[in-house]
């Protein structure tokens, strides 16, 4: 056994850049971990995914007592889809895993599989109960390969199609954007230039559909991402200070920071300071401190 979990952020090609946000792969075969160990922390994102369980099983914990119980939450499908989530994430392993999943920008996805995103926010949902043939095959036939032919000669598949699909679909207007922020500022201003109606409900309501989640919400997110990636950098500096930490990233004062970043992730900004460095359940947030330091242009 080995004591070597493996966490990976994949970028998207340049062609796809604009539709796939990221490709993050989780191999924890052959590593000793208790139980523990095997939960899964995420804070809560405006993304929609496709997770490939290819080994092992995860159980979403829906309740506080499901940490007590983890087993008995209710298990991932093998092949899944899942909208925007509005809430932390917590999922656990009771063994061994290995699972990819292909996160999308939700708008790009609803463009390119013309699949309404407002009925699965805050919803996982098996692939065949989600996607269109179009999308839902490319994925079968990837699900299929790995395990025959190896994920790196396998990623160029899907890659292939979701790149062809992204082609023939893709707005005229839809540059990619590092952050979630600048992306909602994109969103809103195509769903105002969109469709013969230009009120503020027909704008409200566009989207929707294309995210699944309204404005106001996909603001806090792009909110809550600023303040953890000034918390990362003020972290890699040895250095927090937590109410000049507020006051930079918008809040009215140390309090309010507090509660939006407990509502996104379910924890403290201190919390998340003692646990994000080394706690392996929090692979997920090691992984964003890997995308804030990306460069824009990746």
């Amino acid at each position: 056994m080995t004591s070597t979990t493996t966490s990976e952020i994949i970028w998207p090609r340049p062609t796809s850049a604009g539709c796939v946000f990221c490709i993050i792969l989780r191999d924890t075969r052959d590593c000793a971990l208790d139980q523990a160990q095997r939960f899964n922390f995420f804070p809560a994102s405006p993304l929609c995914c496709v997770t490939f369980v290819f080994a092992g099983e995860f159980h979403v914990i829906e309740q506080p007592d499901g940490m007590e119980r983890p087993w008995t939450g209710a298990k991932l499908p093998r092949m899944a889809f899942s909208g925007a989530q509005l809430r932390p994430l917590i999922t656990w392993n009771p063994g061994e895993t290995y699972a990819i999943v292909i996160t999308f920008y939700p708008d790009a996805f609803s463009a390119m599989t013309r699949v309404d995103l407002s009925p699965f926010t805050g919803r996982t949902v098996p692939a065949e109960e989600a996607l269109p043939r179009s999308i839902l095959q490319p994925c079968r036939d990837f699900f299929e390969a790995v395990p025959r032919e190896g994920t790196e000669r396998s990623f160029p598949m899907i890659e292939d199609k979701i790149e062809a699909l992204w082609a023939d679909m893709r707005p005229a207007a839809a540059p990619s954007a590092k952050w979630i922020e600048d992306w909602r500022k994109g969103v809103v201003q195509r769903a105002a230039q969109a469709g013969s109606g230009r009120s503020s409900r027909q704008i409200a309501r566009r989207v929707k559909s294309w995210t699944g989640v309204n404005e106001r919400d996909l603001h806090g997110l792009g909110h809550t991402e600023q303040l953890y990636a000034r918390l990362h950098a003020a972290l890699e500096k040895g250095d927090v200070d937590w109410a000049g930490l507020a006051a930079a990233s918008g809040f009215a004062d140390q309090a309010h920071m507090i509660r939006q970043i407990r509502r996104h992730t379910g924890f403290t900004p201190e919390q998340l300071r003692q646990s994000a460095a080394s706690d392996e359940a929090f692979w997920g947030y090691r992984l964003l401190g890997q995308y804030f330091e990306t460069p824009a242009s990746r």
